[in-house]
């Protein structure tokens, strides 16, 4: 752009030079360039407005687009072995073992999923159970969507569920542990909690 402007200026002075040495009105050669830079002036002003504008639009893109990308999977160990519960009351399950955690909307220290945009979102947990029973739902805010539930006698088992929730910004998702249930992990993750975002909204 600034080569341009030079190249126009550089041509308007020529051309004033040719008339000057062909005429005698230095003065009106001189208010042509005086008008032809104020009118370069404006020209790049407006220029860089746009230029302005057009990053501003494409910053909120970039962070729109960041905010799109979600995805998680977390175990409820990180290592070793242990069976958690039971409890007196429903307990929500933190899963510290973070395999995966695009967009960091999965709290490793709550074990609260919460939406960045509105969206459909898809979630699975499963919960191991080892010689015992075990139960656990899904919860939406404090609405609880699916349960799953395993008896085991004797043995290893899981009990699983997934579901599709549509979530509006700030919505949270996570599991509960049942009241008087317990959960079992070890160093294989068999308790897990995954989610992502399928499509904005």
């Amino acid at each position: 752009m600034r080569m341009k402007i030079t190249v126009c200026l550089l041509l308007l002075l020529l051309v004033c030079f040719t008339a000057q040495q062909q005429a005698s009105s230095p003065q009106f050669c001189l208010e042509d360039v005086h008008a032809a830079l104020r009118e370069l002036t404006a020209t790049v002003t407006q220029q860089k407005i746009e230029v302005e504008r057009q990053r501003t639009e494409i910053d909120k893109l970039k962070q729109q687009r960041q905010a799109e990308q979600v995805a998680f999977s977390a175990s409820l160990l990180a290592e070793g072995e242990a069976t958690v519960g039971p409890f007196p009351t429903h307990t929500t399950l933190i899963f510290k073992y973070v395999l995966t955690n695009v967009g960091s909307a999965y709290n490793p220290n709550t074990g609260i999923f919460t939406a960045p945009v509105k969206g459909l979102y898809h979630f699975e947990f499963h919960v191991g159970v080892h010689a015992t029973n075990t139960a656990a739902v899904l919860v939406k805010n404090t609405n609880h969507i699916f349960a799953a539930y395993e008896l085991q006698s004797d043995g290893f088992g899981t009990a699983s569920q997934s579901a599709s929730l549509l979530l509006e910004a700030g919505d949270t998702v996570f599991v509960r542990l049942w009241i008087q249930s317990k959960a079992f992990d070890n160093q294989n993750h068999h308790t897990t909690f995954s989610g992502s975002l399928l499509f904005s909204l």
